[in-house]
């Protein structure tokens, strides 16, 4: 099966369609919404309070949001979360062309967003198993994930763009359009299975996390693949955000242009494995987990000892390596947890890796002192980490070919 094959799934096909018009929406807004609250205030401490507003909401909804999702209709909770950030959009358009919109209308507007999106995308992701066979999950993730990024490239262009033009009633209006686009697309997809039942669930939602904890606690597959990625993800990600604008900046004759290039060969070699996913898919998602930290912790000592013109190779790898340490791992949990507690996996997962992400931007600079170093050690870790489950999968029997995705 191919991308073209997946897409002509009707439902999924307006899923799809419905994902990269609101995501590229997200993307201008994103570029542009930080220069419009410089522009009015002129402070960066209003910068600080926004990027605040679209963090903390998630940390604090992320795994209810699942468990809520769970006892809902999946397709009329992201209905439902696509109104609200179409009309929190719509109200910013509104206010700004009327001459009245303030900072802290923007603030509160961007935690109802990121609220919105704390239910959308817990309920995306426990939709997909609904409607999709489990052979054709990690092709579907990895299309998503793929279209996600080329659409982000745009959306951050078109927002420079427009920045740079001062037009900030196009940015916030072009968001705003795209999620009605977005919820029209979902209002034309058919009903999807479900399974599960409101009366059977705990009295609590705090049961229901619980619940949902337990059951991945109890699949060892699903636990190891969620330990060994949050580690990861601690080890690495202030690395990739931190240590690479460092490095490019000491290494002998590099700049800004360096890091920009280092980027670039990094989403290459993410959109790289996007495409051959196909021919990935045929290993068990047990097995590319590791495989992909193996990946990122060769690339990280390639950081540290390669010359700089090798360095976007090593990006390169980097880039394919976060593919598969991702996307199979959200694949997993589709394929293995009941589709009553789906969603609350999920915001599980997404809850761990966010918060992993933003401690590992914390302690990077703690051993970032020495940069070459630092580089080393990590790549010596991250291949630690990939080498160890990949010898408990062997032990097992874990490594052989999936059985249900092998013959397609």
């Amino acid at each position: 099966m191919s991308y073209l094959d997946l897409l002509r799934s009707r439902p999924y096909r307006l899923l799809f369609s419905g994902q990269v018009l609101s995501q590229f929406g997200d993307a201008v807004y994103e570029a542009g919404i930080v220069w419009l609250v410089y522009e009015m205030s002129g402070s960066a401490a209003a910068l600080g309070l926004l990027a605040l507003c679209q963090s903390v909401p998630f940390l604090l909804l992320g795994v209810f949001a699942g468990a809520y999702v769970d006892r809902w209709d999946r397709r009329k909770t992201m209905l439902a979360s696509d109104l609200v950030r179409g009309l929190a959009a719509l109200y910013l358009f509104l206010r700004w062309i009327s001459g009245g919109l303030t900072v802290w209308e923007i603030c509160v507007l961007a935690v109802v967003l990121t609220a919105a999106r704390a239910f959308f995308h817990p309920a995306l992701r426990g939709i997909l198993p609904q409607m999709l066979p489990r052979e054709q999950l990690l092709l579907a993730n990895s299309l998503n994930e793929a279209a996600k990024r080329i659409t982000k490239v745009l959306g951050l262009t078109l927002g420079g763009v427009l920045v740079a033009s001062e037009n900030g009633g196009a940015m916030l209006f072009l968001n705003a359009a795209t999620f009605f686009l977005s919820l029209g697309t979902l209002a034309m997809m058919r009903e999807v299975r479900r399974e599960g039942s409101e009366a059977s669930r705990p009295a609590g939602i705090w049961r229901d996390v619980g619940a949902a904890g337990a059951v991945m606690f109890r699949d060892w597959g699903v636990l190891l693949m969620v330990g060994i990625s949050s580690i990861g993800l601690i080890v690495s990600a202030g690395m990739i955000k931190i240590g690479l604008p460092l490095l490019a900046a000491q290494v002998p004759g590099g700049d800004g242009d360096l890091y920009g290039l280092l980027m670039a060969c990094f989403s290459l070699g993410m959109f790289a494995a996007a495409w051959g996913i196909k021919k990935l898919r045929r290993f068990s998602v047990l097995l590319l987990v590791p495989l992909g930290w193996c990946l990122y912790g060769l690339s990280f000592l390639g950081f540290a000892n390669l010359p700089f013109v090798w360095l976007a190779l090593a990006a390169a790898v980097a880039g394919f390596a976060h593919f598969l340490t991702d996307i199979p791992v959200t694949t997993l949990i589709q394929q293995r947890m009941p589709l009553g507690r789906m969603s609350a996996c999920q915001s599980i997962w997404a809850t761990v890796s966010f918060g992993s992400e933003s401690l590992s931007v914390a302690v990077t600079g703690l051993w970032l002192g020495a940069l070459f170093p630092a580089f080393l050690g990590t790549g010596a870790l991250l291949l630690f980490l990939g080498l160890a489950p990949l010898i408990i999968l062997r032990k097992s029997g874990q490594n052989r070919v999936d059985s249900n995705t092998s013959s397609q």
